[in-house]
């Protein structure tokens, strides 16, 4: 069976699943056809009914922890210690504003920024 994961099915797969319930399919029919779950199908068409087909449920998933304030503390973090690690990155974070992260979080918010960080041959950090 075919799986869409988080994001669900694209709008047309969708109205192609209610175009053959409503020609005269039966719900199992529609999902074997398209290869998806009976409930998928009933789900479409109870949101076909109440007019919200086309509407794209927002992800349920973990908040980030750090926020835009966070990320500008470390930004300003990187910009006073250049030579540091993502490790000390995180440390001095957590000494400025209590919040513990970890190495690969602080990694994370670089890499939103467009920030890598490359060791050279004399092992210290260039950009």
């Amino acid at each position: 069976m075919n799986t869409a994961g988080v994001r669900g099915y694209g709008l047309e797969l969708r109205t192609r699943i209610v175009a053959l319930v409503e020609g005269g399919a039966s719900p199992a029919e529609a999902a074997q056809h398209f290869s998806v779950h009976v409930t998928t199908v009933q789900r479409y068409l109870a949101r076909q009914r109440d007019h919200t087909l086309h509407v794209v449920p927002k992800p349920t998933g973990r908040h980030r922890t750090v926020t835009p304030t966070h990320e500008e503390q470390l930004l300003a973090h990187l910009e006073s210690h250049g030579d540091a690690t993502l490790q000390e990155h995180a440390d001095l974070l957590e000494a400025a504003t209590g919040l513990k992260v970890s190495f690969k979080t602080v990694d994370r918010v670089f890499r939103r920024h467009h920030i890598t960080h490359k060791k050279n041959a004399g092992r210290q950090r260039t950009q």
